[in-house]
């Protein structure tokens, strides 16, 4: 037997920094806490990573757990907190870039600003072509012909649940495209463009 099988042991030896019995709580409780994350979010990539952020915060703020009565409950409390701040997160960049799509769809008079234009649609249009057939399909159909993911559903033949999850996808990958190919933060490109259109 475990010399942490007994849950308030187990409490205190994290809460005192013993990593043994913080691997264990991780391994005991990982699986619970990756379903109950994947019904909010339902992105295998955004669980995997959220769970991973999930015990890091539990293990930087294990101090705190001597207060902790059920680590289970409070496991599933922070995992529910993260999981909607990460799904307020993905919505909110999402809707910057579909905004942001929508600004550059059309071409500019001025030479210079439809230069600028160009030069983000192309840098668009490459990360495009990394998606998958259907991803990028589904994209298109969403951020560029500006359809509800009900009305993309209807049309692609699938359910709207699959369509979050690959929009959610491709929303991933296009922040990681930004954040690596030109060396800024998702924000701060979406926010040069906006300016570009009001210059």
């Amino acid at each position: 037997m475990s010399p942490y099988y007994d849950e308030r042991s187990l409490i205190r030896q994290i809460s005192q920094g013993d990593e043994k019995a913080f691997s264990e709580m991780h391994d005991r409780y990982r699986p619970v806490l990756y379903r109950f994350v994947f019904n909010i979010l339902k992105s295998a990539d955004l669980t995997n990573d959220s769970c991973q952020e999930i015990f890091i915060k539990i293990w930087e703020d294990r101090t705190r757990l001597h207060e902790v009565m059920s680590l289970k409950y409070y496991l599933l409390t922070v995992g529910k907190n993260h999981s909607l701040n990460v799904l307020k997160k993905v919505i909110s960049e999402e809707k910057t870039l579909s905004a942001f799509i929508s600004n550059y769809s059309e071409a500019n008079n001025e030479v210079e600003e439809k230069m600028q234009s160009e030069e983000y649609l192309d840098f668009i249009n490459s990360v495009l072509v990394t998606l998958t057939p259907q991803s990028r399909k589904i994209f298109q159909l969403c951020r560029q012909q500006g359809m509800s993911y009900d009305e993309a559903a209807i049309v692609m033949g699938i359910s709207r649940n699959m369509i979050k999850k690959h929009m959610i996808r491709s929303m991933k990958i296009f922040k990681v495209a930004v954040e690596k190919d030109l060396g800024i933060a998702f924000s701060v490109f979406c926010a040069g463009a906006f300016l570009l259109k009001e210059l």
